[in-house]
């Protein structure tokens, strides 16, 4: 499906993320972070010398929370995702918690 080009002038490389963004209906930056997730979760998971899955987990969501939040604040991708991943973090850092206490 053809989209048509961005209206008006294009002074930024934000603008040309947004246009991009929005010509695959606002998809295209949270579907990249969840690659990213996916690929550094299965990477520290895949150590050798790393037993327990929630160091992988909560590595993986404190990354993915940290690039969350820096698309937020140029608005690339929705409020919803940002909480994701901040959830995700919590929940990470809780399960080492208790996985250390044991």
């Amino acid at each position: 499906m053809a989209y048509s080009p961005p209206t008006g002038n294009i002074t930024s490389m934000n603008q040309i993320l947004l246009w991009v963004n929005s010509s695959v209906e606002s998809l295209l930056f949270p579907g990249i972070l969840g690659v990213v997730y996916f690929v550094i979760f299965i990477k520290l998971l895949l150590n050798p010398y790393e037993s327990s899955v929630a160091k992988p987990f909560a590595a993986a969501s404190f990354i993915c929370m940290i690039l969350a939040v820096l698309l937020r604040v140029t608005n690339l991708i929705g409020n919803s995702f940002m909480v994701i991943f901040i959830i995700l973090t919590a929940v990470g850092a809780v399960w080492m918690r208790i996985e250390d206490a044991n």
